[in-house]
């Protein structure tokens, strides 16, 4: 007998689910209150008795630390059950393994598993657990997925959707497809949330194949505006936290995030997904870190703002330098340059007997070729002073250890950082292509590189991180030679991803080719479905930078508008009004991004006095806030919108390559409805 097999018997089962659920729950609750009572009981014990046994006491301070941990598992599962009371499974197979006596399996799939404990059965199975793999990836028919005890093969015979909010089933969907159009475009038609949400109940064959690699060593995902590849990057972290639970936790991961606005906005998805957040960092505090916070420098922010606002033709050059390969290669070829010459030997008078000739020191610069240039000094002199003691039973002070030291590292030209980098310049030709500065201030540019011949002279030994698995957001942003560095500091697995085509700094961006040749052992694999935007404005989109690999999805809304306006102080007005359309609507997100910062604050300004309810996020925000939200496009990116207002689109604002660069990903930023305003000159767009 088939089991649940009308929309009415699964209603049925979803409530006998649900009270099952706050009946442990409930079992949960009494044993907090156990262990809560106890630790009570020890407490006062421990009061009314002043002259208790040692042995006793450390008896009992273990079974204190023991009701602790108990406790503690047992209010993480109360949270755990709780939150899946309201949507507590999303999908069904049916699956009949190729085994002799085998019977169909009914399997739920939700975010998290529940087991039944009293059979001991899985009523819900977790979305990462290797039978769920099947809900994604095949259709009605032959099926098969992998796990730690092997292949299983067989056939689905049925295979269901089910939206459920509030603990009641809204609808169900007999799929036939990996993922029915129907629940898809209802997902896609939803308002944007405060923050990003999780997608595990619309995952796509193509982006599960993504989540569920466990085998390249690097991977880079290629995936274009709205192909929700941060969405699907934080999903693979989560199964791979969930399948290698006994190797790896939350702590083991780091994410190289753009900005602390969009690290808040994705800062939900892992909690959802029932592990715990990881820690987060940017690229420029990793390089600043290399350097031990030594130099003031340029943000990246600040470099884009004047690229965007006053950018010059060398400016633009030393980027371009700075972002070749060419660039590593004179990098490598001046360090083997530092090896070779920048050691010059001396005899060094360590009493008045005995003096350590220059050839000696020489050759021991060599012996010790396996460390970092400027590490090879203290082990130089520790290995020459012990065999001076082996030689010649003679013992040094600590002030002649001290002294020896002192003057072997004063024989290498190379203990300036900085100096070092400008004798590279001058080495290659170029020292035109360094310039610091006002306040001693380095270039972004040159950051990394700077990085990078720290590291050659100095190791990263003293490097504080022990990542097992890095991801890395906004790939494109990102030079092969900061690539370099982040290869010499994280030797571990890694997932990077991104979208060429937003790059905020063509100048000093990356593709996905070219860091694949910065990354060793890695693989692309690309995401090629725009899911966030009607196929109206990513039409409108690929107006702006056309890409022939993306793939529109099939959800149909309003055209974008173009309005033209006479004067600044029409447009104004008009924005006043697409504001005004807003709040009627059932949108819960508007962003008006502005090609600048400087512009987006000027805006806020002035649209703050007709409306108290209006956030500006700028490069110093921490928080994403949902609502009428002024920005930047470069503080957008990675952010989605219900409607987006773009004012200024004029030619004389949006004429440069970054120029276009910066409305495709404000354009893109749009979920449902996209207006573009100008006052006088043509549209950019034109």
């Amino acid at each position: 007998m088939a089991f649940n097999q009308t929309e009415k018997q699964e209603k049925e089962y979803l409530k006998q689910i649900i009270s099952f659920l706050k009946k442990v729950i409930g079992n949960t609750d009494a044993s907090v209150k156990d262990h809560v009572d106890t630790l009570a009981e020890y407490k006062d014990y421990i009061w009314s008795n002043k002259d208790i046994d040692p042995h006793e006491i450390r008896s009992m301070r273990e079974s204190i630390l023991n009701h602790f941990a108990l406790g503690e598992s047992v209010i993480n599962k109360r949270k755990r059950l709780t939150k899946i009371l309201a949507i507590p499974y999303f999908g069904r197979i049916d699956f009949l393994e190729k085994k002799e006596n085998s019977k169909v399996m009914p399997t739920y799939i939700g975010i998290h598993t529940f087991y039944d404990p009293e059979s001991r059965a899985t009523l819900i199975h977790n979305w990462r657990a290797p039978v769920s793999s099947m809900f994604y990836d095949h259709e009605l028919g032959e099926a098969g997925y992998r796990s730690p005890s092997g292949e299983s093969k067989g056939e689905i015979s049925l295979k269901r959707q089910y939206r459920i909010r509030g603990g009641k089933m809204e609808f169900m969907i007999e799929s036939a497809l990996t993922v029915h159009d129907d629940i898809l475009q209802k997902e896609l038609s939803s308002n944007a949330d405060d923050k990003m949400k999780n997608i595990v109940a619309t995952i796509q064959r193509e982006q599960n194949r993504i989540i569920r690699n466990e085998d390249i060593r690097t991977l880079i995902i290629q995936g274009v505006a709205g192909s929700g590849k941060t969405s699907i990057a934080l999903h693979r972290i989560a199964y791979l936290l969930y399948t290698f639970r006994d190797s790896i936790s939350s702590k083991d991961i780091l994410i190289v995030s753009p900005n602390k606005v969009f690290s808040d906005y994705i800062s939900n998805v892992l909690p959802e997904l029932g592990e715990k957040t990881v820690p987060e960092t940017s690229m420029e505090q990793i390089l600043s870190g290399v350097l031990e916070h030594k130099y003031k420098y340029q943000t990246y922010f600040g470099l884009v703002n004047e690229l965007l606002e006053k950018p010059s033709s060398s400016l633009i050059d030393r980027i371009a330098y700075k972002a070749s390969f060419g660039f590593i290669s004179e990098l490598d070829k001046f360090i083997l340059h530092i090896e070779n010459t920048y050691f010059k030997a001396a005899d060094v008078k360590l009493t008045k007997y005995i003096t350590i000739p220059a050839p000696f020191i020489e050759e021991q610069y060599h012996r010790f070729i396996c460390y970092p240039l400027r590490r090879r000094f203290d082990a130089m002199a520790d290995y020459m002073l012990d065999m001076l003691k082996i030689q010649y039973a003679f013992t040094v002070t600590t002030a002649g250890r001290n002294l020896l030291k002192k003057e072997i590292r004063l024989m290498f030209a190379g203990n300036n950082d900085i100096q070092v980098y400008k004798d590279f310049f001058k080495w290659t030709n170029n020292p035109g292509m360094f310039k610091m500065r006002k306040g001693h201030t380095l270039e972004y540019s040159d950051l990394a590189p700077l990085a990078y011949l720290h590291l050659a002279l100095e190791g990263n030994g003293n490097q504080p991180f022990r990542v097992k698995h890095l991801l890395i957001d906004e790939m494109q942003d990102y030079s092969p030679i900061q690539y370099k560095v982040i290869q010499k500091l994280f030797p571990c697995r890694k997932t990077v991803l991104g979208d060429a085509g937003q790059s905020v700094n063509p100048y000093g961006s990356s593709t996905a080719e070219t860091i694949l040749k910065s990354l060793t052992a890695s693989e692309i694999m690309k995401l090629c479905k725009s899911y966030r935007s009607t196929f109206e404005i990513t039409d409108f989109a690929q107006k702006i930078h056309p890409n022939a690999e993306l793939e529109p999805v099939a959800q149909h809304g309003e055209k974008p508008q173009i309005l033209q306006f006479g004067s600044a102080v029409e447009e104004l007005s008009g924005i006043m009004g697409l504001i005004s359309t807003y709040r009627k609507s059932g949108y819960k997100s508007l962003g008006i991004i502005c090609k600048t910062e400087q512009q987006a604050r000027k805006m806020a300004d002035m649209l703050k006095s007709y409306a108290n309810d209006i956030s500006f996020l700028s490069s110093q925000s921490s928080a994403f806030v949902q609502g009428i939200v002024i920005t930047s496009a470069h503080m957008a990116k990675g952010l989605e919108f219900d409607e987006v207002i773009i004012p200024q689109t004029d030619e004389r604002n949006y004429r440069s390559e970054i120029d276009k660069s910066m409305l495709y990903v404000a354009v893109t930023r749009a979920m449902h409805r996209l207006t573009l305003t100008f006052h006088e000159a043509r549209p950019a767009t034109h």
